[in-house]
């Protein structure tokens, strides 16, 4: 005889699935921020670099053409990485809600799993009365023939 079934494996198995999704997404989510961080790291030391450059071609005298494109180039470095500090935001703000999307779906698969394990221990138990009483049954039976 086969040993008991639980009619929600389907279900188990797709919530299982389920959580699985939901850590890749999170994890992708966590390797997107990771670079968007290194990358405004990068762009924030490259515009620290060219203030200091910028600082020292100013004592040695620079030409006003230079001054300009200097100025020009700064401001729009300066705009490209509040750009990126919104995007951060952003993705910060995604990555909680994987974080937050994993732990419920951890949570659903979690519950399920539990009401496995009881309702196994439940069958379990009643194939154990089962046989016990057929076990007493026998019993009895091979009493009565010798009396």
């Amino acid at each position: 005889m086969a040993g008991p079934e639980f009619r929600l494996e389907q279900v188990l198995k797709f919530r299982k699935e389920v959580e699985k999704m939901q850590q890749l997404e999170l994890a992708a989510a966590k390797q997107q921020h990771e670079t968007a961080r290194d990358r405004l790291k990068s762009e924030k030391t490259a515009l620290e670099a060219l203030e200091q450059e910028f600082a020292q071609r100013q004592l040695n005298g620079i030409e006003a053409k230079d001054l300009q494109l200097y100025g020009d180039f700064s401001r729009r470095k300066s705009q490209e990485i509040q750009q990126m500090r919104d995007c951060l935001v952003t993705l910060e703000k995604t990555v909680h809600e994987k974080r937050e999307s994993l732990l419920t779906a951890a949570k659903e698969k979690k519950a399920l799993e539990v009401f496995k394990e009881k309702k196994m221990r439940d069958l379990r138990m009643e194939q154990l009365c089962k046989e016990r009483a057929f076990m007493d049954e026998v019993a009895i039976q091979s009493r009565g023939g010798q009396r």
